[in-house]
């Protein structure tokens, strides 16, 4: 498997986000499904609910929410270290125009119009970043 390229590294940042999202989504609607008042009938004179399935259902829910929680804690770690990196580009320019770039999702024109400088100069800042970010080994989602 070979190395991410600095341009791919960074771009999984907005997606990290979706996709922490849509977990986070997910479980909420697992948990509305779980917790559904349900009137189920017993064989027992008299009728009831049926507490048996609600633990089960409770049950299965709590496997899922550890699974989903520990995929969230791995998406946030990455996100985390792909801030570090940003975080580490010795000139502030640069970091800025990587930070809007790839974790608020700005272009390049929108990024220019707040720096104050061209589209073509953001860019050029952009790839000189690009240039020298230390992408970690065996990185990807």
């Amino acid at each position: 498997m070979s190395q991410m390229t600095p341009e791919q590294y960074l771009s999984q940042a907005l997606k990290l986000d979706r996709e922490i999202n849509r977990k986070i989504d997910r479980l909420g609607d697992l948990y509305a499904a779980c917790t559904k008042s349900t009137s189920l009938l017993t064989l027992t004179p008299g009728g009831g609910h049926d507490n048996r399935a609600f633990e089960t259902r409770m049950e299965k829910y709590t496997l899922l929410r550890d699974e989903i929680n520990a995929d969230i804690d791995r998406l946030v770690d990455l996100k985390t270290e792909i801030m570090h990196v940003i975080d580490a580009l010795p000139d502030e320019d640069c970091r800025y125009v990587l930070e809007e770039f790839y974790l608020q999702g700005k272009t390049l024109c929108t990024i220019g119009d707040e720096m104050g400088y061209t589209k073509h100069y953001v860019y050029e800042l952009k790839k000189k970043a690009l240039e020298i970010i230390c992408v970690p080994a065996k990185r990807s989602t």
